[in-house]
C-alpha cells in the first residue's frame, strides 16, 4: 500500500474512532475477565453457562414481513434488524460509522481472536518456509483441525490453515513456531493488542477456544483493518480455498465463511477479508471488509448471533443496506 493510500486510511480509522466516541452505545453487561477455558470433552464444547448464558435463539424474519417497531429501535425503523449481541459498520473511506449496537463492549469472540494469533505471529519476522511438526499438545482436544499429530507443516501453510480453516492445531503449533511458550505467546498477543489501542481486547490462548479471549467490535474492526495492511495476510484472509502438502498428504481447505465461498451472496460487493468464530459462550461472529460496485470500503462486524444462519444473514442484510445506490440514514444505532 502506498504512502499516500496508507494516510488516507489511518485518517479514516482516525475519523470513525472519534465518531465512535461521541455514538451513544447501548448498556450490555460486560464478560467476567479471567474466566475459565472453554472445556472441550470428544470434540464437542462443554456447557457452561455460569459465566456467560447462550444466546438465545431468535426466528428467522419471513420473507417481505415488516418488522415490529420499539421504542428507541431506530434501525428496525429503518428496516434494518441485528439479531447479534453487537455489530458495528463502517466507511473507511468517508470515515462513518453506519451502524453499531453495543459496538464497544466486550464480549467473547472464538476464532476472530485468530486474526490477533497472525498479526503477533508477523510482527515476529518469521521465516515462512519452517517446516512446522505438529505436536501432540497441538490436536489434543482441538475440537477442530485437519491436522494430525506428526505431520511437517510450514508456517505458510500453518497461516492459511489457522485463517481460512479456522483449524486450532495450526494456531496452535503457529504459537509455537515462534520460539514461545503458548502463554508467552499469548502475553505477546496482549502487547500487540495494546500497542494498537485496543482498550477492550484481552486474550488468553491462541485458538478462541478459550471463552476468556475477548474484544469489541470495534476493536475487531481494529484489528481486521491491521491484519489486511499485511500483504501476505491480506492475500491468506482473501482466500476462498488453499490447497498445500505435508510430510505425509495434501490437503485442500475452504473457508468457514458462507458469504465468501458462495458468491451468489455477493451481489453488490465482494468481500476483501474476513474471519468467522463460534464457541458456545461467543455465540457466532463474524468480522469483515467488503468493497461496493462503486468503491466502498466497508468493514463490519456480528458478535454473538444466535445462529450460524443469522450470523451470515444479519452480514449479508447490513452489507447490501450499507452499499446501496439509494441514501440511507448516518449512524444508525442498534
Amino acid at each position: 500500500m502506498d504512502n499516500a493510500v496508507s494516510t488516507r486510511y489511518r485518517t479514516a480509522w482516525a475519523t470513525c474512532a472519534l465518531v465512535l466516541l461521541a455514538v451513544s452505545v447501548s448498556v450490555n453487561p460486560v464478560p467476567v475477565f479471567g474466566s475459565e477455558p472453554e472445556a472441550v470433552s470428544n470434540g464437542a464444547e462443554v456447557r457452561n453457562d455460569d459465566v456467560y448464558p447462550p444466546v438465545p435463539s431468535a426466528p428467522e424474519a419471513a420473507p417481505g414481513r415488516a418488522e415490529p417497531q420499539t421504542a428507541g429501535s431506530t434501525a428496525r425503523d429503518r428496516g434494518i434488524r441485528v439479531r447479534s449481541r453487537a455489530a458495528l459498520v463502517i466507511d473507511m473511506q468517508k470515515g462513518e460509522v453506519i451502524y453499531q449496537k453495543n459496538a464497544t463492549s466486550p464480549f467473547p469472540i472464538a476464532s476472530i481472536t485468530k486474526l490477533m494469533t497472525a498479526v503477533t505471529y508477523m510482527r515476529m519476522d518469521p521465516d515462512l518456509d519452517k517446516r512446522v511438526s505438529i505436536s501432540r499438545q497441538d490436536v489434543y482436544r482441538a475440537n477442530w483441525t485437519r491436522l494430525r499429530f506428526g505431520e511437517q507443516v510450514s508456517a505458510k501453510d500453518l497461516l492459511y490453515a489457522t485463517l481460512v480453516a479456522s483449524d486450532n492445531a495450526a494456531a496452535r503449533a503457529l504459537a509455537r513456531a515462534s520460539g514461545l511458550t503458548i502463554d508467552a505467546f499469548a502475553n505477546r498477543m496482549n502487547a500487540t493488542a495494546a500497542s494498537l489501542g485496543l482498550a477492550n481486547s484481552r486474550f488468553t490462548e491462541p485458538t478462541g477456544l478459550d471463552a476468556g479471549n475477548v474484544s469489541s467490535a470495534v476493536d475487531c474492526v481494529a484489528l481486521l483493518w491491521t491484519a489486511l495492511q499485511d500483504e501476505l495476510l491480506a492475500e491468506v484472509l482473501f482466500a476462498r480455498e488453499h490447497r498445500f502438502g505435508t510430510n505425509r498428504r495434501t490437503h485442500t481447505i475452504r473457508t468457514t465463511n458462507r458469504l465468501v465461498r458462495d458468491r451468489v451472496f455477493q451481489s453488490q460487493w465482494e468481500s476483501m477479508g474476513s474471519k468467522t468464530g463460534y464457541i458456545r459462550r461467543a455465540g457466532y461472529c463474524l468480522v469483515m471488509r467488503a468493497r461496493g460496485d462503486s468503491g466502498d470500503d466497508i468493514y463490519a462486524v456480528i458478535l454473538g448471533g444466535p445462529t450460524s444462519r443469522t450470523r451470515f444473514t444479519d452480514m449479508k442484510r447490513l452489507l447490501d443496506w450499507s452499499l446501496k445506490d439509494s441514501g440511507r440514514p448516518a449512524g444508525v444505532d442498534g
